[in-house]
């Protein structure tokens, strides 16, 4: 449970420190005293939006201190071993500068959302707009399926993972019928690029192998003529040739007398015979070169054809190679465009059939959660003074969306022989109270949540009823912790710890405070919230009877 409740800066209180008993806590004090900034400060525990609004003027910030004992379970990776108790804090900055909000769990720093996930599991606020929302169906709807437990919620999770299925199914269904036209002018581009690719059909490294070819081509006459040129000086008489012999003939005479000239001479010779190798091969090249036309025009043809493509596809022969093998894969893709509709026509159908079955097992849930929610807030209506009230969970089909395949909607008969009408037309306000706080004694049947929080959810009744809800909520408190901030004297009279806020002048600033009473203090506020003057000797008579009264009737 809550068992200390430290507030700091918060509006109108400056520093009060609540000590909270298990079963029912009640907060009680004139309308402004700051009864709500208990309410909003328990909310800033839970991870709630952090306003600088709310902090005290000429504070520099504001601070929420609670301590928890059992720590909850959720906790367990913000404590020591040896803690068996949490602390949780939050601080907020009243320039909202910098760091605005600041969070603790066990004295360390966390996240917001660590609030909401550790002290959420276990203290939940019910305030004053409740009521009024009670009429959403959408609030219903969550109201419905948190009563039905486990069972409902794994039926629920069931069918919303089936439905997002099937919608992202129909999504994607959609999206290839959309890009039909488009996928077509595509194909019929691609075709067209690999038709003029494959019509040509480059290889990688062709353009070196052409351009040398289509030089030698283009410069034959050149090529024939000075080879032939070549290989007349070196093979005709009078040319290089006869040159050589003389040489060697003119050394071949004194052969043996000089190592030195011996070894020119043996070169001589050597040129000699290289140079008629020479000229042999210039004459052959010479004769066997030709000019080929035929040839030469069908190289510039390719040549031509290959800088077409690599204007469009590609720098060279092997990137147009490559960007055809994307294309290829792209128009494979492409091309099971259709199949891939065919197939998701025949998933989305599949899951179609699926939805329908996981909604009816939803709804079957649905339906068995109602008829027990039914039961136990007619039960509820009747100790509050509703006993010909008839309240009904109804279900209508609609079609299959993120919540199921029925709206849910809470129905009211407030009074014997009406037909049950939608909650939000055939409920006055301080019905709609009644009912709301009904429908939250029966969802606490269903739960076991340990610290519950109303704020003003008696707004609206009194008198006898005001008592049945005092009762109620007594009840309620065995064996959790429930706090309370009401205007009735004969739900406060219920009490295990009674509490009130006061608001003083302390200088020029008013100032909040908060302190539990004692029998004849609780005498004294029963008196004052009974007739408007804690003085009045027939108001303190009756809130004596009243408080005796609760105490003989509270639940053993």
């Amino acid at each position: 449970m809550l068992e200390e409740l430290r507030i700091v800066d918060v509006g109108v209180i400056q520093e009060v420190t609540l000590e909270l008993v298990g079963g029912l806590n009640v907060l009680t004090g004139e309308t402004g005293a700051g009864k709500t900034m208990v309410v909003s400060s328990l909310e800033l525990l839970l991870g709630a939006r952090a306003d600088a609004d709310a902090v005290r003027t000429g504070a520099a910030r504001a601070i929420v201190e609670g301590r928890i004992r059992p720590a909850p379970a959720g906790a367990v990776d913000w404590l020591d071993e040896a803690d068996d108790d949490l602390v949780v804090a939050r601080e907020v900055s009243a320039d909202g500068g910098g760091t605005r909000s600041r969070a603790r769990l066990g004295g360390r720093l966390a996240p917001v959302s660590a609030l909401t996930e550790v002290v959420g599991a276990i203290v939940e606020v019910h305030g004053q707009s409740e009521s009024a929302r009670l009429g959403d169906t959408a609030v219903q709807r969550g109201l419905l399926d948190r009563s039905g437990g486990p069972a409902l919620a794994s039926a629920y999770d069931s069918y919303q993972m089936t439905h997002e299925a099937w919608r992202a199914a129909l999504r994607e269904l959609a999206d290839l019928r959309a890009g039909a036209r488009d996928r077509a002018r595509e194909l019929d581009r691609i075709s067209f690029e690999l038709a003029e690719i494959d019509a040509v059909e480059p290889q990688p490294g062709e353009e070196e192998k052409v351009d040398a070819e289509l030089a030698r081509l283009e410069h034959a006459e050149g090529l024939i003529a000075a080879a032939g040129a070549a290989a007349a000086a070196l093979t005709d008489d009078g040319g290089g040739r006869d040159a050589l012999g003389a040489a060697v003939g003119a050394l071949r005479g004194i052969a043996g007398v000089d190592p030195a000239l011996d070894a020119l001479h043996e070169r001589a010779e050597g040129l000699a015979a290289e140079a008629q190798d020479l000229g042999i091969e210039l004459g052959s090249y010479a004769q066997s070169a030709e000019l080929d036309p035929a040839r030469l025009s069908e190289l510039r043809d390719r040549r031509g054809a290959l800088g077409q493509l690599a204007r469009k596809y590609g720098a060279d022969a092997e990137a147009i190679c490559a960007y055809a093998q994307a294309a290829r894969e792209r128009f494979a893709l492409l091309s099971s465009g259709e199949d891939r509709a065919a197939a998701l026509a025949e998933e989305v159908q599949r899951l179609a059939a699926r939805v329908a079955e996981a909604g009816e097992a939803l709804r079957q849930a649905r339906r068995s959660a109602g008829d027990r929610l039914s039961e136990r807030v007619a039960a509820h209506l009747a100790e509050l003074a509703m006993a010909g009230a008839v309240f009904r969970v109804e279900l209508e089909p609609v079609e299959p969306g993120p919540y199921g395949t029925e709206r849910v909607t809470f129905l009211l008969a407030a009074n014997t022989g009406e037909s049950p009408l939608p909650l939000a037309k055939a409920a006055s306000g301080g019905e709609r109270s009644r009912i709301a706080l009904a429908v939250r004694l029966a969802l606490a049947d269903a739960d076991a949540t340990p610290v519950l929080v109303f704020d003003e959810v008696d707004v609206g009744i009194g008198g006898a009823v005001a008592i049945a809800v005092g009762r109620k909520l007594a009840a309620l408190a065995q064996g959790r912790q429930v706090v309370c901030v009401t205007h009735l004297a004969q739900l406060a009279a219920f009490a295990d710890a009674h509490f009130s806020v006061e608001k003083a002048t302390a200088g020029a600033r008013t100032v909040a405070t908060v302190r539990r009473l004692d029998d004849d203090e609780r005498v004294t506020e029963l008196s004052r919230m009974l007739s408007g003057s804690p003085d009045s000797a027939l108001a303190t008579g009756h809130a004596a009877e009243l408080l005796a009264a609760a105490r003989a009737a509270r639940p053993e």
